[in-house]
């Protein structure tokens, strides 16, 4: 379930890129690190994968000044980060 959940997570992200609909930017890029570590992929992909999706979900919320979500994103983007480290920390 958790793979099935990361292919919609990244559809739904790319696709509100794409069409410029930022809650399926939002959603999408926040949910699909999540994801990743659920898998448990790896700790470098999971990490790139924190990594990337904060810098392209950031970049895009900044430029249609969207600060409210940019914040929540980033909040998210933090749980993200503190589920990493939980899963990851030896």
């Amino acid at each position: 379930m958790d793979a099935f959940l990361l292919v919609i997570f990244i559809i739904v992200g790319i696709a509100g890129l794409i069409f410029k609909v930022e809650a399926g930017a939002f959603v999408g890029l926040s949910l699909a690190p999540w994801q990743i570590i659920k898998l448990d992929l790896g700790e470098k992909i999971s990490l790139y994968a924190i990594i990337f999706s904060t810098i392209i979900g950031s970049i895009y919320l900044i430029s249609i000044s969207r600060w409210l979500l940019f914040l929540l994103f980033l909040l998210v983007e933090a749980y993200n980060y503190w589920g990493y480290k939980k899963r990851y920390s030896k």
